[in-house]
């Protein structure tokens, strides 16, 4: 047998074994054809043994009972010949479905719209895409709007521009843009259809209805919908996409003929230009469906095996229970739990940004409590209710303030060395009385007054014109880049420049002024609101009225602020963006990648890859009224979060799943501090106390080549990227060889000089620098690797130095694990 054709071969044979001797069903029940260019696909499921849909419109035989009134494709397309009354019987299995098809308005010359039906073809055919004709200068002297978003400026330029040699009114065949797009003349873009095919026959209609123009008052798609929204695919399992556009006068169209799909995991699932989806290997994908400024996905769920047992994934709350739901449909095993060891060290880095002492460390290994984890938990996260235990509220506030110091921007060369503190002491004292979230951004967006005196007010000073506040209002908080809408409609979401501007017009009276008070610190800056102030939509000219993102326009006539009725939608319990946005950061900052990635990219086309745990997740912490500490909480007890680091060897790669903690590099704040504490020494930077560690300084003006070769970010933009993850040489050499690590090894206060004039053992010696760089014990075998080292060194004191540079050094020091 041919190797190549085997397993679809075998697939077939093995089909019809795996479905049930059951009923099918047929979408839609009945078809309504309005006009020449009108199509619909059919789609037709039944269930396999395992109760899934198993999508048959390839396999079911039709039956076209009036095939002079409309044909049907194998693909199950059903079009239009001539009005009358119809009837289709699909055979299956020994049964048999008929649906009435109705066909009218079938005309010798048929009326088409520009916008509605010209746009659609340049768009599936790729000419309007930003490598084609949509690039900023377009190709060829030939620009057109992106996806079409601009109809209006696309139609001059096919009708009029080039001495309106494009189209031939005279012979429609001859128009140039339909002898380029079918290759009868030289075209650099290559043929974008055939002669004859739906698109060609398309725009030779409209040329020969003499070009009509766009019409502003026509109905616009509103929405679309896409089935499946998900299903479960075996390897070279096909399915048939089905997509319904929606317009505003409340009629709907099956588009599925004109949508435009792109597989996002084209390593995984493929998808024709007709929309049937294939896969063609094991994992998760999603494919983008795109039409009219909407913009949908479906999600591909192909499984690694089958009847996984996953009975000692036992699990400890909600989290793990829908983990565990997408790990028995993804057919995966988790690895095994962490050792109390590694356990102790991640929540330590992960929540509060250091190391725990070794006393620390002993007292949780003595603990034989089966919840000393969650316990353990409590206390990192100040959730105890006793004040002798909640001892770690300082490093936890300071950590996350540069957490959110990173986002916010927080940095003196553009607010002052005033503006900075004032920002910084307000966001940790935010975190300190673990300040609910909505509260805290709301205080931000409707901040005003002094720079000074009023720490979140620095956010109009960090930047102050609309667009770029509506820009980075709408990353910061909602998770979602805006930028491509400026300039035009946004190429995989739904958002438009109305969207864009409808966004900045909350900002436009938003203003500042100088103030001469707090003169030692300089100028203040006073944040304050005008009394008028608009922006107009670009293309349009319409002036904006303040409008939430994808809402309706908010009443302003009676509010002087108008930035109020924004925060009070940007932070609402029904505003799912904010929860899952914070919630996916969360996420994504413990467990090493968010359910959405980037982490600060939330889209419609850029699915979870858990979106059941991420709707969970986010209703659960607007439950918890916003509250971090708990949101952290559940995350860290959870037992997805305590699994070991070690994959098993099947699951190498894959960090979507969670199937294994993420190994992460420790932050640049957080390493050189976890150097600190393992040498016994203090970093001190200039302008702050000595004992001020890296995890607390509020901006990033403090010099240190560490600092920045480890990757801390300059705060000058708002994207997660800025702080550089990845490791590099320059790192690696300056760790290995840089001055720092040096000079801090042979501090005469430092660590190794304690441990010579405490006249302490090797082996104590060694034990207690793999406590404070691992935190766990040496074994016997690395105690003995460690006395050799000091035994052959020139002295003791360089021995003890080699071999806390050494652990200092490798990956188990540099990474939580």
């Amino acid at each position: 047998m041919n190797a190549k054709i085997a397993p679809t071969f075998l697939y077939s044979i093995l089909f019809s074994a795996a479905l049930c001797a059951a009923e099918f069903e047929v979408v839609p029940t009945e078809v309504v054809l309005n006009g020449n260019f009108d199509r619909a696909q059919l789609q037709i499921t039944t269930k396999n043994t395992e109760g899934l849909g198993v999508d048959i419109t390839r396999k079911a035989r039709l039956e076209n009972k009036t095939p002079d009134v409309f044909s049907v494709s194998k693909q199950g397309q059903i079009v239009p010949l001539k009005d009358g009354e119809g009837q289709l019987r699909i055979h299956f299995d020994g049964k048999s479905i008929e649906i009435p098809v109705t066909i009218q308005n079938v005309v010798a010359k048929p009326v088409v719209s520009f916008s509605e039906d010209v746009v659609p073809v340049f768009t599936k055919a790729g000419c309007n895409q930003g490598a084609c004709h949509a690039t900023q200068y377009g190709q060829g002297g030939f620009k057109l709007s992106l996806l079409g978003y601009a109809p209006e400026q696309d139609w001059p330029q096919i009708v009029r521009d080039l001495q309106q040699r494009r189209i031939s009114r005279v012979r429609s065949e001859d128009s140039l843009i339909l002898k380029k797009a079918t290759l009868d003349v030289a075209h650099g873009g290559g043929k974008r259809f055939a002669t004859g095919s739906y698109e060609y026959e398309m725009l030779k209609a409209w040329i020969d209805a003499d070009v009509p123009k766009p019409v502003s008052k026509e109905p616009r798609v509103v929405g679309m919908t896409v089935t499946p929204k998900h299903a479960v695919y075996n390897l070279e399992q096909s399915q048939q996409l089905r997509v319904v556009a929606t317009y505003n006068d409340g009629t709907s169209r099956d588009v599925t003929h004109r949508a435009k799909y792109d597989s996002l995991g084209d390593s995984v699932a493929v998808v024709d230009p007709s929309g049937n989806v294939t896969a063609i290997d094991h994992g998760q994908a999603a494919i983008m469906i795109r039409y009219q400024g909407q913009a949908k996905v479906s999600l591909v769920l192909s499984p690694f095996a089958k009847n996984v047992d996953l009975a000692s994934f036992q699990p400890n709350n909600a989290v793990d229970d829908r983990v565990k739901d997408h790990w028995q449909r993804l057919g995966v095993v988790p690895a095994a739990l962490c050792s109390d060891n590694e356990f102790i060290r991640r929540a330590f880095l992960d929540s509060i940004g250091t190391l725990p002492k070794p006393e620390r460390i002993e007292k949780f290994l003595a603990d034989k409590s089966p919840n000393k984890r969650a316990a353990l938990v409590d206390e990192l996260l100040g959730l105890t209710g006793d004040s002798s235990r909640d001892i770690y509220v300082n490093e936890w506030s300071a950590y996350w303030t540069l957490k959110w110091g990173d986002l916010i921007r927080n940095n003196r060369n553009k607010l002052g060395d005033g503006g900075m503190w004032s920002m910084a002491n307000w966001m940790r004292q935010s975190f300190r009385e673990n300040k609910p979230m909505d509260q805290f951004v709301r205080e931000i967006i409707t901040a005003q007054g002094s720079i000074y005196a009023n720490g979140p007010a620095n956010y109009y000073k960090i930047t102050n014109k609309p667009t770029d506040l509506a820009e980075a209002t709408a990353q910061i908080f909602l998770g979602v880049r805006l930028q491509c809408a400026k300039c035009h409609h946004h190429p995989f979401e739904v958002y438009s420049q109305a969207d864009y501007y409808g966004m900045a017009a909350f900002f436009t009276r938003v203003g500042t002024k100088s103030s001469a008070n707090f003169g030692a610190l300089g100028g203040d800056t006073i944040v304050k609101l005008n009394a008028s102030g608009s922006i107009r939509h670009p293309r349009t000219g319409q002036t904006m009225t303040p409008t939430p993102l994808l809402q309706e326009p908010v009443d302003v006539s009676s509010v002087r602020d108008w930035r109020r009725p924004l925060a009070v939608w940007l932070t609402s319990k029904e505003n799912k963006l904010f929860a899952r946005n914070i919630v996916n950061r969360t996420w994504g900052y413990f467990m090493g990648s968010g359910l959405v990635e980037p982490i600060d990219d939330l889209r419609e086309t850029n699915p979870a890859s858990n979106p059941e745990l991420l709707e969970h997740l986010a209703q659960q912490f607007a439950a918890d009224d916003f509250d971090l500490r708990k949101l952290m909480r559940l995350i860290m007890t959870s037992r997805v979060y305590q699994l070991s680091s070690t994959p098993r060897p099947e699951n190498v790669g894959y960090t979507r799943f969670y199937l294994h903690y993420n190994v992460k590099r420790l932050p640049a704040e957080v390493l050189l501090d976890a150097i600190d504490f393992a040498c016994g020494t203090q970093e001190k930077f200039r302008g702050v106390p000595l004992g001020t560690r890296a995890i607390e300084l509020p901006d990033p003006n403090y010099s240190s080549y560490f600092l920045d070769t480890l990757g801390r970010p300059k705060r000058v933009i708002t994207c997660e990227c800025e702080r550089t993850a990845e490791p590099n040489l320059a790192q690696v050499l300056h760790i290995a060889n840089g001055e720092l690590v040096h000079r801090k090894l042979s501090d005469k206060n430092g660590r190794i000089s304690k441990l010579i004039s405490s006249k302490a053992e090797d082996a104590q010696a060694v034990t207690e620098m793999f406590m404070v760089t691992f935190c766990r014990k040496p074994s016997a075998d690395e105690i003995t690797r460690c006395k050799e080292i000091i035994s052959t060194a020139k002295n003791r004191q360089e021995g003890l130095e080699d071999v806390l540079w050494a652990l200092s050094n490798s990956r188990e020091f540099l990474f939580n694990h």
